[in-house]
């Protein structure tokens, strides 16, 4: 998973303006198939809320053990546990002595649409 630097206010669209959650906003570009079926797809950029506190059935960013992931959550057997939105993808239970972190909660996928650049802004052009 790869971090994208886009700041959220340019990705806001125009007449709208950030939300006061903006600050703890980030966006990243998931990286795989493992999540296809709740939607998102490789490349897909996705608006993240590190703020929030996550809760099972909620798509998260989180690592275990180090390795990132987008992964649905869930608490199976009283563990918590990380399930992808694909047949063919294991759902990964937290073990005793396995790191979980959440990074925060996926809130939605951008689409092209959203990126338009704002009226008056200082974009690049073709001239």
């Amino acid at each position: 998973m790869q971090q994208v630097i886009l700041e959220v206010p340019d990705v806001v669209r125009p007449g709208k303006t950030a939300s006061n959650s903006a600050v703890h906003t980030y966006i990243v570009r998931a990286c795989g198939e493992g999540m296809t079926e709740a939607g998102i797809r490789d490349s897909d950029l996705l608006l993240v809320d590190r703020s929030e506190l996550a809760a099972p059935g909620e798509i998260v960013v989180a690592a275990l053990n180090g390795e990132p992931l987008i992964r649905r959550l869930a608490i199976i057997d009283g563990s918590f546990a990380l399930q992808a939105a694909r047949d063919g993808f294991p759902t990964l239970k937290v073990e005793e002595g396995d790191e979980l972190s959440i990074w925060g909660v996926v809130k939605r996928r951008i689409s092209s649409l959203d990126l338009l650049p704002a009226a008056g802004s200082q974009a690049a052009s073709s001239h």
